[in-house]
């Protein structure tokens, strides 16, 4: 037979075969499949899905399922019906590969799904974990079995989805938008080709790039690796690593690198989840609210992080490197090196969540920082500028922020030099508190725009929650300001004294300018005169002298020498009553501060 007519004849037979298929799949009713995927659904996970509405079937070379809504029923104890729902299904089939004993779905599609993931009350189970269904019984007859079916899934395609979190313990629900989420099968190690454009919390967000097949972390003892670039708000990272689920009890292990140009936080900080109304506020700064110490116990994590700008609300950083480990409960931070504002930033943070009560450690030493640099940074002008010393040495035990800080142990202590400043730092108060300060810090309102200083020493020391101003000195051409008390950071009770002097000529303790007195709480100070008190009754807030010896208030009076120095003074006090490791720190101090003293 000539070749022409075996390819005509081939030709109609592939033709009759298909409109054979096509008239048997229009008359095919799809929906008596709704039982059997019910049943199926049940017996795998324990829980009912309901597909509402017809099951439509597009015929064609790749046939399609259309369905929806679709609806999977929540945990029995979970806050809403359903877990999952989807406006509409669309499930792409490839014929062909049934003849290799294949199932190829070639495109899942989604369309609007909402995925409802909350943790319980006692944080330790979610509702996307399933109760254990009985296992299958084997086939009596194994010769006779089928061979089973190798099932593919070569693409997905998700739009206008929404992913939320909701934890029942806090009360508190984070919102993942998904414009538009694609899945793309490819060759390689990482066999998954992922690319996502939505937002967290109102921010935008976007990844691109290759993870491993989902069944692989479904899998436990097996990695699920992932090499992404993340593009949030002004944030561009590469962030590459693997997990591998652990079965049973033992934590999960995760090994990350996170890199990158620029990471800036304040848009996720900012953006504050939203609350459940029946969980109750209280007019505090440091919150009851049980800190997530708990993921400490099941996760193991062997991180890096190395990134050239890292934005925070009140700090920014460059070229920050740090290790980040996880283990037997233990988190371990540090040492974090960094620059700020010209200056060297060193930090190290440790958390211990098998201690009962949790116990937390913080260390960070900043030299030489430019404040008014490094807020730049953060687009903040106009608020304060000077070259800035800062130390603090900090430990705490407690299951909240509440906690911790009220048995905080420890001391925090920042040293300035001639600076300034602006209108922005005193908007930080409120109205009348501001005013009151711009009266302390310049008293002859000479300048309106900005308030000169010359120099700063603050040093707090902590004991059981009840943080001791030991030092403080404020500095400008026209005053200096003297304060002494204390903050019980338990009640957030503030109790300080504030005593400003003019810098006129000699002074002497008869003609001191009445002294302030700072009260309230933190979440609401109040400032105002004190008129019944006097320099030496500040110091004797705290239940202790002013700085210690009485000499040194003297020495802050006595400023008619031009020689005194009353930030080299208040240096050399702080540096008798500290540790003997922490004197080498100061005395770097005080050689800064030299250059303030006249010849």
């Amino acid at each position: 037979m000539p070749w022409k007519k075996i390819v005509a004849v081939t030709a109609i037979i592939v033709a009759v075969v298909l409109l054979a298929v096509f008239w048997w799949a229009s008359r095919l009713d799809v929906n008596r499949l709704k039982p059997i995927i019910t049943q199926q659904v049940r017996s795998a996970i324990a829980r009912e899905i309901t597909i509402e509405g017809d099951i439509r079937l597009k015929i064609g070379l790749a046939p399609t399922l259309i369905a929806g809504p679709v609806k999977l029923r929540n945990a029995d104890w979970g806050s809403r019906p359903d877990m999952l729902t989807v406006d509409e299904v669309e499930l792409q089939i490839g014929l062909l590969a049934l003849l290799s004993k294949k199932i190829v779905f070639k495109n899942l599609e989604l369309v609007k799904p909402d995925v409802w993931v909350e943790q319980n009350a006692d944080g330790r189970r979610n509702n996307w974990q399933f109760d254990e269904t009985p296992a299958e019984q084997p086939p009596s007859s194994p010769q006779t079995a089928s061979t089973p079916y190798e099932v593919h899934l070569e693409a997905v395609k998700i739009q206008d989805g929404n992913l939320i979190l909701h934890d029942l313990k806090t009360g508190e629900t984070n919102r993942i938008q998904i414009t538009t989420l694609t899945l793309d099968r490819q060759a390689g190690p990482l066999p998954l080709k992922i690319a996502l454009e939505g937002g967290y919390n109102q921010a935008t967000i976007a990844v691109e790039g290759s993870i491993s097949l989902f069944s692989d972390l479904l899998t436990t003892s097996k990695d699920w690796a992932f090499d992404l670039a993340i593009k949030a708000e002004q944030s561009e990272v590469t962030l590459a690593g693997r997990l591998q689920r652990s079965s049973g009890d033992a934590p999960n292990k995760l090994e990350a690198s996170l890199k990158g140009p620029q990471l800036d936080v304040r848009p996720w900080l900012s953006d504050a989840p939203e609350a459940d109304l029946n969980v109750q506020k209280t007019n505090r700064v440091f919150p009851n609210t049980p800190l997530p110490f708990d993921i400490l116990h099941d996760l193991e994590l062997q991180a890096d992080m190395d990134i050239q700008e890292f934005l925070m609300p009140h700090m920014a950083l460059q070229n920050v490197k740090t290790p980040i480990q996880i283990k037997e409960g233990r988190l371990d931070l540090g040492p974090a090196r960094a620059n700020a504002g010209g200056g060297d930033y060193q930090a190290h943070l440790k958390i211990d969540a098998r201690a009962k009560p949790p116990g937390v450690k913080a260390a960070l030493k900043i030299d030489q920082m430019n404040a008014g640099l490094m807020l730049q940074e953060l687009g903040l002008s106009n608020m304060i500028e000077g070259v800035v010393d800062f130390q603090a040495d900090l430990e705490g035990q407690g299951a909240s922020m509440a906690k911790l800080m009220g048995s905080l142990n420890g001391h925090a202590m920042l040293v300035s030099g001639e600076g300034q400043l602006g209108k922005l730092f005193f908007g930080l108060f409120d109205e009348g508190i501001a005013s009151q300060l711009v009266t302390l810090f310049n008293p002859l309102e000479k300048r309106s725009t900005t308030t000169p200083i010359e120099c700063l020493v603050i040093r707090f020391d902590s004991k059981g929650g009840v943080a001791r101003l030991s030092q403080m000195i404020w500095v400008t051409p026209d005053s200096i300001v003297v304060g002494g008390g204390q903050i019980d950071l338990a009640t957030e009770k503030i109790d300080i004294g504030i005593q400003p002097t003019p810098k006129q000529g000699k002074i002497n303790l008869g003609i001191l300018t009445k002294p302030f007195r700072l009260g309230g709480t933190l979440a609401s100070p109040a400032m105002q005169i004190d008129p019944s008190a006097t320099a030496m009754t500040v110091g004797r807030i705290a239940g202790g002298m002013l700085f210690g010896p009485i000499g040194i208030a003297v020495a802050f009076t006595s400023i008619g020498d031009a020689a005194a120095n009353p930030c080299l003074e208040a240096v050399k006090t702080a540096e008798k009553g500290v540790a003997t490791e922490e004197k080498g720190f100061l005395k770097s101090i005080g050689d800064t501060l030299q250059f303030w003293k006249k010849e």
